[in-house]
């Protein structure tokens, strides 16, 4: 129960930090990204989202399954958001 809240503490925090910082924390180099500020807004919100929906599963019973599917789904409308927006 308390292991949810650190992980979703991490992703909420590595989100918030991704977002006002423009970088994400441990990557040096950036290969095919044209716009890297932007690039790191789209992958910090969807970070930020993962650890918002995993405390909110933590209060309402969601399985797992559903809860990699919806995952999944921020995952591929990220990569979706990028190409659109020509981040990529």
């Amino acid at each position: 129960m308390e292991m949810t809240f650190v992980i979703s503490g991490i992703f909420i925090i590595l989100g918030l930090y991704t977002i006002t910082k423009g970088r994400i924390p441990f990557i040096k180099k950036y290969s095919g990204v044209k716009n890297i500020k932007r690039h790191c807004q789209i992958e910090g919100v969807a970070s930020l989202i993962c650890g918002l929906l995993i405390i909110f599963s933590h209060f309402v019973s969601i399985g797992s399954v559903t809860m990699m599917i919806i995952i999944l789904g921020i995952c591929i409308l990220t990569i979706a958001v990028e190409i659109v927006l020509k981040v990529i």
